[in-house]
């Protein structure tokens, strides 16, 4: 029969059962199948394990392996079937040992695992060719979290979001530590990549204008900016003083207490309170007079400060590139422009977006993990950002160090390789429907796959992440070269070294030539 794979053996239940594996080659972990119940029709499940087994004795085995006697049993879980309502139902009966087990076609897995058709289109489920779309406004409005390990493909998988995003018109602000999103501005011009788009169904592109990079106020790389993010320096709190200046002296802590104190029911500058310390009468001003200063030069806080109205734009991702920029500016940085962000989009003077927040782990910590001046704020959009249609995406590599509160107000997770222990526990802490099998599958996803739950999914799916349209700007440097490259590096040096050599030889060359030939005509000019 088309499509059978195995049959059903020993006990067997309406969420679960085993069954013989026919050919091996055709089912493996992960993979979906469907099996016929009387009462139900057609139910689908889904294979978690699979294991060989033998009945050899020992003396059969130092004789060697007999295939013949070995046996693939699967076990698999029933994800269910849509009923005349389109809700997915558990069957309520078991499922019959001896029933077949047969390959789910493609329209039923859509149909059950409740894919969209359109969407944010973010790849294909593991070893099909089946697109997972999701859906836009839940996406954004219910927030995204996308968590893995160094290498595994978090920044690229932020990427895809981001592409699809745009595409949308959906406003993006970037939080980007590390100057990876610039190159979304250009096409993927990597050749692997290129290869691989027709299997996801996509071509090269680049974004261009519709990308605006901004950089704070003496970053290295403000020749590569659209512009500088200049902030509002009235008003600032003791806390954000102290997270930018890094006072630790108590005495200097109390002494900038009071002097913001005395400030109180006016509108402040940073020179404002410069001038408060100094009418202070106590030895510690001097220290503290010092690290104000620090601020000063910072040249972080201008009179004409940048509009916060233009981070949040129709049609556009704006790109905060905080590279070269200290911890304790960008935590600051972090926590200004969200605010007023989170205050225009209550007033609806921005328009609904999203804030993508690159390394969230450095912005709103796990208690225990440090503390930052951008934990309330984004604690806050997290859990009120949705009505007023300001969504977040947290992006981290290490999801233990992430506030849980945070995590856990993500609707879509996307986790892709995970190894670290206390950061598993903290996903199956954080995240709803994990079992034990889903977290031992996070341990071996490879490189650009995903783990993908959404409460659009009716269960969570493994995903190959599609290739990126832009130029990815998060991949690793290589710090030597292979024995190839280094090979081709020097067959192309010695290449140009002899097109070099030779061109020199026929420039002197010609260069004698011409001489000989003026020689000869000054000659017969003088003598005829």
């Amino acid at each position: 029969m088309k499509g059978l794979v195995g049959r059903i053996f020993g006990e067997a239940s309406s969420t679960e059962f085993n069954f013989v594996v026919f050919d091996p080659k055709d089912v493996k972990r992960t993979d979906y199948v469907k099996v016929w119940n009387d009462s139900d029709g057609w139910v689908v499940a889904q294979v978690i394990d699979i294991v060989a087994t033998t009945d050899l004795k020992e003396t059969d085995v130092l004789k060697g392996r007999n295939a013949e006697k070995e046996t693939y049993i699967a076990k698999a879980y029933v994800i269910g079937k849509r009923d005349e309502k389109g809700l997915l139902r558990i069957p309520k009966t078991p499922l019959v040992p001896g029933e077949n087990v047969f390959k789910v076609d493609k329209d039923l897995i859509v149909d059950v695992l409740g894919l969209k058709r359109e969407g944010v289109y973010l790849g294909l489920i593991e070893d099909t060719d089946i697109r997972v779309n999701l859906d836009v406004n839940s996406l954004v409005q219910k927030h995204c979290c996308i968590l893995a390990k160094t290498g595994s493909g978090k920044s690229y998988t932020a990427g895809v979001i981001i592409e699809e995003l745009i595409e949308r018109g959906v406003p993006m602000f970037i939080i980007d530590p590390h100057g990876e999103y610039a190159s979304l501005r250009e096409p993927n011009d990597n050749p692997d990549e290129i290869d691989r788009m027709g299997f996801y169904g996509v071509s090269p592109r680049g974004y261009g204008n519709r990308i605006r990079i901004y950089v704070p106020p003496n970053s290295p790389f403000m020749d590569k900016a659209d512009g500088v993010l200049k902030l509002d320096g009235l008003n600032l709190t003791p806390e954000e003083i102290i997270e930018l200046t890094g006072i630790t002296n108590s005495t200097q802590q109390a002494l900038l207490y009071q002097a913001i104190k005395n400030l109180k029911g006016r509108d402040y500058t940073i020179e404002d309170i410069i001038s408060e310390v100094e009418a202070l009468k106590h030895n510690a001003r001097f220290g503290l007079l010092g690290h104000l200063e620090k601020i000063l030069d910072s040249n972080l806080f201008e009179r004409d400060a940048t509009p916060i109205e233009i981070l949040l734009q129709k049609e556009r991702a704006v790109v905060l590139d905080m590279r070269g920029s200290p911890p304790e500016h960008q935590d600051l940085i972090v926590s200004r422009v969200c605010s007023m962000l989170f205050e225009l989009r209550k007033r609806e003077e921005v328009p609904p977006g999203m804030i993508v927040i690159e390394e969230a782990h450095n912005f709103i910590p796990e208690r225990g993990f440090g503390r930052t001046v951008s934990t309330q704020i984004l604690r806050t959009i997290a859990s009120e950002g949705r009505k007023f249609g300001l969504g977040l995406l947290v992006i981290s590599q290490r999801p233990a160090r992430v506030d849980k509160n945070v995590v856990s107000q993500c609707n879509t997770q996307i986790i892709l390789r995970i190894t670290n222990p206390n950061d598993l526990t903290a996903i199956k802490k954080g995240v709803e429907g994990l079992t034990a099998e889903t977290v031992d599958e996070i341990r071996r996803l490879p490189p650009g796959t995903a783990l993908v739950v959404s409460p659009e999914l009716e269960k969570p799916v493994i995903v190959n992440i599609r290739v990126r349209k832009s130029k990815h700007g998060g991949a690793s440097v290589s710090v030597v070269s292979d024995k190839k490259e280094r090979r081709g590096k020097e067959k192309k040096d010695k290449k140009n070294k002899k097109e070099k050599k030779e061109k020199n030889k026929k420039e002197r060359k010609d260069k004698t030539m011409v001489g000989k030939s003026e020689k000869k005509g000054f000659f017969r000019k003088m003598f005829g």
